[in-house]
């Protein structure tokens, strides 16, 4: 299942969460950061998404759903989301 960017609306599977040792801490990094959550395997290195947008709407969506929930098991649905609308 896919989470996207807040910043550009990539999508990257969720279990990439699972990839650094750490889920809480990148869930909460991927939530400020995106995909700038994945660059870096010290955390406070990360820095915010400089990718160009893939899917603005994608981005704002997730924004939302990330803003809404803390649990990344609650953010893999914007593509389904944006359906809906």
């Amino acid at each position: 299942m896919d989470i996207n960017c807040r910043h550009c609306g990539e999508p990257w599977d969720a279990s990439e969460l699972h990839e650094f040792g750490d889920y809480h801490t990148r869930a909460a990094l991927f939530a400020q950061h995106g995909c700038g959550a994945f660059d870096s395997e010290d955390p406070t290195l990360v820095t915010k998404c400089s990718n160009e947008v893939y899917d603005q709407q994608l981005a704002d969506i997730s924004a939302a759903l990330q803003d809404d929930s803390d649990y990344p098991d609650e953010w893999i649905d914007a593509d389904a989301f944006r359906r809906m609308l």
